[in-house]
């Protein structure tokens, strides 16, 4: 560090050799010696009236003292902006203590780093939050934040392996941190681990039994396993820990449809509409359980709700068109079929119900025309190649029936109809070969069916 008094002649003068520069023979330097001032100067000043403070004595240097106090202001202005969720404004706050420390003394210089981190990952400047982070790292390795808001930033690049590795360094730093163990629940699910997964949720959920997130993950997460109570019995903790989540109420709804707990199901739709009736794909959801439960009138009611909410729309007319069709309202049906196409016109299974209407009608050229259309939108449906069987072998178009009910019976083998359909249409062309082995398979599978058509094969 270089100082030079007032009036100095010598501007080169160090402060060290003017404080002190003995002679050779340990004395005083002699008058106008170099590195000596001049007579005419002004007495020294003390080191601490420059604002100077040196370093420890192994190093010999000197630095400029910091300004803890507007360092402290510029990061505590930062967290207050962070809670406004001001992002930038808390970017720029922290930035401005940062550049007043330099050398990183201040003692918030790891969680100030940190907090700009998080800034950064909330503006999704992933780059800049990973360089603080690590920055913050550098400044104390047992700083668990930084670890922990790494760990987050590598779950929003999908980067789960990265992910889990920063959050367990966190983990071993801090493990009573239940966001911690949420973290990497996640980023364990994201690669596909779901019994860690759910082992990580449940540290979690023990060290907070009110993170409802982790709840709802760990039911997902059971879900994916096939651990039906498992899950149910996670979104049930969730609503505990938050009764008013209105999503903890669809899952339930979802799985108690799944279990054809139809009552529980409805009431669990009907709570999660009390709880946010802006959660629109409910209705929906409503109108399918009470479908499954064969309350026309109210699924009905519910579909109508789900079409005044502009959610979903083409569904709804499309399940509205299934119960006219089930009560062989064709007119109804039809109409309700044509209004889900002015929603979504590639709707492959309506095509196919249009196809099934027509069939039920007898007209089936117009069912070909539909179910094929149907079909080129969505491939492997074997209802559709079913019901194209059938109306082919109605007209006479035999060989294109069995083309159909091959398909069918290929998509899926267990059901029995589809190789009763195709053996008939094999013997409809002579093939008759090729209609015993369809008979055979029947018997082999011990299918009642196959009675129905021995006498077909083998006329008395």
């Amino acid at each position: 560090m270089q100082w030079c008094p007032a009036g100095d002649r010598n501007p080169q003068v160090s402060l060290e050799i003017m404080v002190s520069n003995p002679d050779d023979n340990g004395g005083p330097a002699p008058q106008g010696a170099p590195g000596t001032p001049p007579e005419d100067t002004d007495e020294l000043m003390a080191i601490d009236e420059m604002g100077l403070e040196p370093l420890s004595d192994e190093s010999g240097d000197y630095r400029p003292s910091i300004d803890v106090g507007l360092i402290t202001e510029h990061f505590t202005r930062g967290i207050e902006f962070i809670r406004s969720r001001e992002w930038d404004n808390a970017i720029e706050q922290f930035r401005s203590g940062l550049e007043l420390d330099t050398l990183r003394e201040h003692v918030q210089c790891p969680i100030a780093l940190t907090n700009l981190g998080f800034c950064h990952d909330k503006l999704e400047e992933y780059d800049q939050a990973i360089e603080a982070y690590k920055q913050a790292i550098e400044l104390d390795a047992q700083c668990d934040q930084a670890h922990a808001g790494l760990a987050c930033v590598y779950m929003d690049l999908e980067r789960p392996a990265e992910a889990m590795e920063a959050g367990e360094r966190a983990a071993v730093i801090r493990p009573d941190n239940a966001l911690t163990h949420y973290n990497i629940g996640n980023a364990r699910l994201a690669m596909g681990d779901h019994i860690g997964g759910i082992e990580s949720y449940r540290q979690a959920i023990s060290l907070n039994p009110k993170l409802f997130h982790a709840w709802l993950n760990m039911g997902a997460a059971c879900e994916a396993i096939g651990d039906i109570d498992g899950s149910i019995a996670s979104f049930e903790g969730a609503i505990q820990a938050e009764p008013g989540y209105a999503k903890a109420f669809l899952n339930l709804g979802l799985l108690y449809g799944r279990q054809a707990r139809h009552d529980d199901s409805i009431a669990a739709f009907q709570r999660a509409i009390e709880k946010d009736p802006s959660e629109k794909k409910v209705w929906i959801l409503l109108g399918l359980a009470l479908r499954c439960k064969g309350d026309d009138f109210k699924a009905v009611e519910a579909f109508k709700a789900a079409i005044a909410s502009r959610c979903y729309e083409h569904k709804a007319w499309h399940n509205i068109g299934l119960i006219h069709a089930a009560s062989h309202r064709h007119e109804e049906a039809m109409q309700a079929f044509r209004m889900a196409l002015q929603f979504e016109p590639n709707y492959a299974k309506v095509h196919v119900s249009i196809g099934r209407e027509y069939t039920r009608v007898g007209r089936d050229a117009e069912a070909i025309s539909a179910l094929e259309a149907g079909l080129r939108l969505r491939p492997g449906m074997p209802q559709a190649f079913g019901l194209l069987g059938t109306a082919h072998a109605r007209l006479g178009q035999y060989l294109e029936a069995v083309q159909a009910f091959t398909q069918a019976s290929e998509l899926a083998p267990e059901d029995d109809s589809y190789h009763l359909n195709l053996l008939r249409a094999h013997l409809d062309v002579g093939r008759k070969e090729e209609a015993l082995a369809e008979l055979k398979y029947l018997e082999d599978r011990k299918s009642p069916l196959a009675a129905q058509v021995i006498s077909e094969i083998y006329p008395s």
